[in-house]
């Protein structure tokens, strides 16, 4: 079983680190992929994780974090993905939930990930809000000459935007949010995913599923949107996760593979 979207720099992760490995290898997690949002916390997220072969991490600067001096350009993601543990870029996007105050910035550096992710053949990890036709408009200018590989994030978008990923074999990635009681939209939308193109993640610390909703999230908790998912889409847990699984290192094809956590 593998978290596929985790951010283990945050504090309330980071803090209890050891602890958090523990149960990682209880919980028959075999990989991570730790999500970089800021450039500037690259080399100690990344030396965090050093000693673990499992755990592989991204590079990128997310939307929420773009301003008029926080910025980033191709040639700086691409001077930074050199490590053997960095297997995808992101995660990027655009988000105009809270703010359009930087939306000119936001739409710039999304575009420097998409054309650094071309150049370096490593996936591109994308985060979606109150954006999904200007980001579907971004793609479809880039994918008109190239090849994209890409994965939606904490999937919560529309029918529209899941037939766009459907058409263009774009993963998404599901986290606890499908558990959620007032997930009734979401749970219609995904049961026409592929499931071929499908990935589990935390996003801990954020969104723990149920029924841990309220805490603290933790790659560990990933087990309960597994379940939640088999049951879902009536296939055994195991299945699920083989699939999952397999999915994982199709997408993220640098990763090595381990039948167990190291």
């Amino acid at each position: 079983m593998i978290d596929s979207h985790c951010h283990l720099n945050f504090h309330s992760i980071k803090d209890d680190f050891e602890n958090i490995i523990l149960e990682i290898k209880k919980t028959n997690l075999t990989s991570l992929l730790t999500i970089n949002t800021l450039p500037s916390e690259f080399t100690d997220h990344l030396n965090l994780i050093k000693n673990y072969k499992s755990i592989y991490i991204s590079y990128g600067l997310h939307p929420q974090n773009v301003d008029n001096k926080i910025t980033i350009t191709k040639d700086e993601i691409l001077n930074n993905i050199l490590s053997p543990k960095v297997i995808g870029i992101g995660e990027t996007g655009l988000d105009f939930y809270h703010s359009t105050d930087y939306k000119t910035n936001q739409y710039k550096v999304f575009e420097n990930h998409i054309e650094a992710s071309i150049e370096s053949k490593l996936p591109l990890i994308i985060h979606q809000r109150s954006s999904e036709d200007e980001i579907i408009n971004v793609l479809n200018n880039y994918q008109k000459n190239h090849k994209l590989s890409v994965v939606f994030h904490c999937f919560t978008g529309s029918k529209k935007l899941l037939n766009f990923c459907l058409d263009n074999l774009y993963y998404i990635s599901l986290s606890g949010i499908v558990t959620f009681k007032n997930a009734d939209k979401l749970r219609e939308i995904i049961k026409f995913a592929d499931k071929d193109y499908l990935l589990i993640e935390t996003d801990s610390p954020f969104l723990a599923p149920m029924p841990m909703r309220g805490k603290s999230n933790k790659p560990s908790y990933v087990k309960y949107t597994a379940e939640f998912l088999s049951n879902f889409y009536n296939i055994s847990f195991d299945k699920l996760v083989e699939i999952t699984d397999n999915n994982f290192y199709k997408l993220f094809s640098k990763a090595k593979r381990y039948n167990e956590f190291q």
